[in-house]
């Protein structure tokens, strides 16, 4: 922690450039900055700060290169994996603030965010001002920053078609750790954000580092023309060998906007938990034998409903064609529909229902931020193992997975999310648990633990990555890959300031 003169000096300079009613040093301003959801160990800041501009930006990161103070760049805190939580100390730069949308370009299908703009604002701003233009959303709250979940290489809604938040960044500005400002893209070299091509590509210096190498301030982000018509199809797999061929069949299609699949038994605790019902992680939620194993839900959209009808005509004919021997059930969903028209009937398994697909005019969940509100309500702990990994190894990890929390006795968890158009997948083991619980803290972590060394022996590698994560990556990484990576972040950040203790570490 800082010294009593320098952290008093600190917080009169930081008053200057930001105005006083915007530094604190308030242990109950300071406690929210300290810790989150997961089971990090708390840790905290000496000072709390938050800027209105780049060049309010600019002011901090070179007052605090002076005394080679820490800064750590916040918005929400809600990231799951500690990556806001200041390891040494220093200063947490909460950038919400800066929360202007700049510009929307219907033409060349962009926007321009300043980095404290939330998911909830871009769609609420998007519906108002440009209706014909949509974003993609995370499996978040609408508090999500859009910034800050592309930096993370977070996942969304068009991942299917589009790959990781991290592929749709057209643009860049970015304040370095020690001050100076920089453009990254088409930006850099006209007035135009719409492409980082065809420049030497610089972005990567700053995707997917947590805030370690610099702080953008200012983001371009594709947009995407909103379909006239859209329609969700979902689809319950009796067990996990099912689920894996379904999935692997519907990458092959090319028709969905989004695909995603989760544990059934999960989906019951959501469920029974909207419903003031009790739902329990642990001891885990048993299904019965006549309940499916997995969920997989699709949206598909199109311009015309003969598109749409033609889109879902090819689902059905995968269906009855190559997964004859798939054990599922079909149901179809509306904008606003819930699960009651699952029927737990055994006589509809491996077929296609019969139902006709209706097209609907509106919103489907591609459209809209999510908000996962059950896996707060069990204690206010909140803990996933994340990973992007190789869909030919999705079965394999899946069961391995699932037996780890049977070995837990923890509710089975997965969710998982298919990746430009099958070429890579999310598995995602979901872990809500009782913070005041210290055997259920023991028992997330041991198994957390056990999850993320199956996940690399298959090829998953974690993401939006907490610091005991890294370390193990470090360890598996090739030397030349450790050394090339410590080397950019001395090179760009000599003081080790920015989030110190993540990427980049120098060693010890």
């Amino acid at each position: 922690m800082l010294e009593a003169a320098i952290k008093s000096g600190l917080v009169k300079e930081l008053g200057e450039i930001v105005g006083s009613e915007f530094v604190s040093t308030s242990k109950a301003d300071l406690y929210m900055y300290s810790q989150d959801m997961t089971y990090a160990e708390p840790s905290w800041p000496d000072i709390v700060v938050l800027p209105k501009s780049a060049e309010e930006v600019q002011a901090i990161i070179r007052l605090a290169n002076k005394d080679k103070i820490p800064v750590t760049p916040y918005l929400g805190g809600g990231n799951i994996g500690g990556l806001t939580i200041p390891l040494e100390g220093g200063i947490s730069l909460d950038l919400k603030r800066m929360n202007r949308i700049i510009e929307v370009n219907e033409t060349d299908m962009y926007a321009i965010v300043e980095c404290g703009v939330t998911l909830g604002d871009m769609k609420g701003y998007l519906d108002k001002n440009h209706p014909k233009l949509i974003y993609s959303y995370a499996f978040s709250p609408p508090s999500t920053g859009v910034v800050t979940n592309a930096l993370v290489q977070g996942l969304a809604t068009f991942a299917y078609r589009y790959g990781t938040t991290a592929d749709w960044i057209s643009g860049l500005e970015v304040i370095l750790p020690e001050g100076d400002l920089v453009r990254i893209g088409s930006c850099a070299v006209s007035k135009g954000w719409q492409s980082l091509a065809p420049l030497p590509e610089l972005a990567g210096l700053f995707v997917g580092w947590q805030g370690t190498t610099g702080i953008i301030t200012k983001m371009a982000v594709n947009l995407w023309p909103r379909p006239k018509f859209a329609a969700g199809l979902i689809f319950y797999l009796m067990d996990l060998e099912s689920s894996y061929e379904f999935l692997r069949a519907i990458s092959r299609t090319r028709i969905p906007d989004d695909v995603t699949g989760d544990s059934y038994a999960l989906r019951e605790i959501s469920r029974l938990s909207m419903e003031h019902k009790k739902g329990s992680l642990y001891p885990a939620l048993i299904l019965g034998p006549d309940e499916p194993e997995f969920r997989v839900s699709m949206d598909i959209s199109a311009n015309t409903e003969n598109e749409l009808k033609a889109k879902v005509k090819v689902v059905e004919e995968m269906i009855k064609g190559e997964l004859k021997g798939v054990k599922l059930f079909v149901s179809h969903a509306s904008p606003t529909a819930r699960e009651a028209d699952y029927q737990r009937d055994p006589m509809q398994q491996n077929s296609w229902d019969g139902k006709e697909v209706h097209p609907q005019v509106g919103d489907r969940q591609a459209f809209i931020p999510m908000q996962a509100v059950f896996v707060l309500s069990s204690g206010g702990g909140l803990y996933w193992v994340g990973t992007y990994g190789p869909m030919s190894n999705w079965l394999e990890a899946a069961k391995e997975g699932c037996a780890l929390e049977d070995k837990y006795n923890i509710t089975r968890s997965l969710y998982t999310r298919l990746h430009a158009e099958g070429h890579y997948v999310a598995q995602r083991w979901m872990l809500p648990y009782n913070k005041k619980d210290p055997e259920m803290v023991e028992r997330v972590k041991a198994l957390s633990l056990e999850i993320s060394d199956m996940a690399f022996k298959y090829g998953y590698i974690p993401y939006k990555t907490p610091v005991w994560e890294i370390r193990r990556l470090e360890e598996r990484a090739s030397p030349e890959w450790l050394e090339l990576h410590r080397k950019v972040k001395k090179m760009l950040d000599p003081n080790n300031i920015l989030n110190p203790g993540r990427w980049g570490a120098p060693q010890k």
